[in-house]
C-alpha cells in the first residue's frame, strides 16, 4: 500500500504525522511469532531497543550494551542486520555512544531513540537525531539528552546544550526510556518515563529544527501506562508496547524490577489518551510460556525513521529476554514478536 501524508489527532494538540493508512478497529488477541534475534557474547547485556527498517529492509539497531565483559557500565551500540532469503544476518554490534567523562551523563547512558529528522547545530545540518538517558550518579538522576549525525550509522555528536529534558531531583528515578515520532519538519513528540509525573509517564512536543532555539512545549502527563511504554503509529492508531508484571509474577526472585509480559495495544489517533477509563485496545502479548523465559522486558517496535510502523498488515516488537536467579543480567538477549494483525478480529 502506498505511504500517504495524513492528517491526525493524538489530541487536541498533536497531528499531522506522515505515515501509511490504517484499517478498522478489531479486537480478538494475537498470538505473536517469537525468533531470537542477537546476543553481544559471553558477559553482555543488550536491552532497550530501538530499531529502524530503511527503504531497502536493512535494519538499524540501537541498543543498551556493556563495553567490557561483565562490567557494568552502559554504551550505545548498533547492530546492523542485513536480509537474505534466510532471514536477517546480524552483523557484529559497534560501540557509537560513550559515557561522559564528567558532567550529567559520565556514569552511564543508555535507552537510544534514533529519528530522521534534519536540525541545523553550530552552523551545519545534520541529518539525525538520538535522544538517550544519561546519569550522573548510581542511583537515580537519570535525564534526557541528545545527540545528532549525518548519517543513521553515526558517528553521534552530544549537544553541548544537554539534558533536553532534565530532572532536578536526585532522590529519584528521574526522566528517560524516551521514544520520539516525527511531527513534521520541525517538531518531535518525545514520549518518555517521568518520576515528576502524576502519572509516571509523560510526553511533549520539542521544537528542534535548530538547536539555538529549541522550544520545550508543555509536559502532558499520560495515565494507563507502565514507564517502560514505547510508541508507533500507523494509519489510524496510536500504538504502545510496554512492559508489565502478570498477576502470577514472583516477587521473591530477582530479578524483581523487570516485568515478565510485553503487552501491545492501540488506540485510535483521535481518541482521548487522557481518559479516565482506559482508552487502550489489547492485540496481544509476549508472555513467559511463548518465549521460555521468565523475564520479557524493554520492548520497542520496529518502525521506519519517522516512527511509523512499516507494514500495515504486520507489526514487530523487539524485546529483551531474563532468566531468575544470580544471573539474570548476562541472559539479556534481544528476540523479537512478529504480531499478524490479520488475525485481530
Amino acid at each position: 500500500m502506498d505511504r500517504k501524508v495524513l492528517l491526525m489527532m493524538l489530541s487536541l494538540s498533536f497531528l499531522a504525522f506522515s505515515c501509511r493508512e490504517g484499517g478498522e478497529k478489531t479486537s480478538s488477541q494475537v498470538i505473536p511469532e517469537i525468533r531470537y534475534e542477537l546476543s553481544g557474547g559471553a558477559g553482555h547485556y543488550d536491552y532497550a531497543p530501538s530499531f529502524i527498517i530503511d527503504k531497502y529492509g536493512i535494519i538499524y539497531g540501537f541498543l543498551c550494551e556493556n563495553k567490557n565483559p561483565f562490567e557494568i557500565i552502559d554504551y550505545v551500540y548498533l547492530y546492523k542486520g542485513i536480509p537474505t532469503k534466510d532471514g536477517y544476518v546480524w552483523q557484529p554490534g559497534t560501540q557509537i555512544v560513550a559515557p561522559s567523562e564528567t558532567g550529567w551523563d559520565h556514569i552511564h547512558i543508555c535507552d537510544p531513540d534514533v529519528r530522521a529528522f534534519k536540525t541545523r547545530y553550530k552552523g551545519k545540518t545534520y541529518n539525525y537525531i538520538m535522544t538517550y538517558l544519561g546519569v550522573d550518579q548510581w542511583f537515580d538522576h537519570n535525564q534526557i539528552g541528545l545527540a545528532v549525525s549525518e548519517t543513521i550509522e553515526g558517528p553521534y555528536i552530544k549537544f553541548e546544550g544537554n539534558p533536553l529534558i532534565p530532572y532536578e531531583g536526585r532522590d529519584k528515578w528521574g526522566t528517560g526510556q524516551s521514544t520520539s515520532l516525527v511531527k513534521n519538519d520541525s517538531t518531535i513528540v518525545v514520549y518518555y518515563h517521568n518520576s515528576g509525573s502524576k502519572t509516571g509517564y509523560s510526553r511533549r512536543e520539542v521544537i528542534l529544527n535548530d538547536l539555538d532555539n529549541i522550544r520545550l512545549g508543555e509536559q502532558e502527563d499520560i495515565p494507563h501506562l507502565t514507564a517502560n511504554s514505547y510508541p508507533a503509529i500507523d494509519g489510524d492508531y496510536l500504538y504502545m508496547v510496554s512492559e508489565m508484571r502478570s498477576e502470577s509474577y514472583d516477587k521473591s526472585v530477582i530479578p524483581t524490577w523487570v516485568g515478565d509480559l510485553c503487552r501491545v495495544a492501540r488506540m485510535p489517533l483521535d481518541g482521548d489518551i487522557f481518559a479516565e477509563k482506559d482508552p487502550w485496545e489489547v492485540i496481544g502479548y509476549v508472555t513467559p510460556e511463548l518465549s521460555g523465559f521468565p523475564r520479557n522486558h524493554n520492548p520497542g517496535f520496529l518502525t521506519d525513521e519517522k516512527g511509523c510502523l512499516p507494514d500495515g498488515d504486520t507489526l514487530t516488537v523487539f524485546f529483551t529476554t531474563g532468566v531468575t536467579g544470580e544471573d539474570w543480567l548476562w541472559s539479556y538477549d534481544l528476540y523479537s514478536a512478529k504480531f499478524d494483525l490479520s488475525k485481530h478480529n
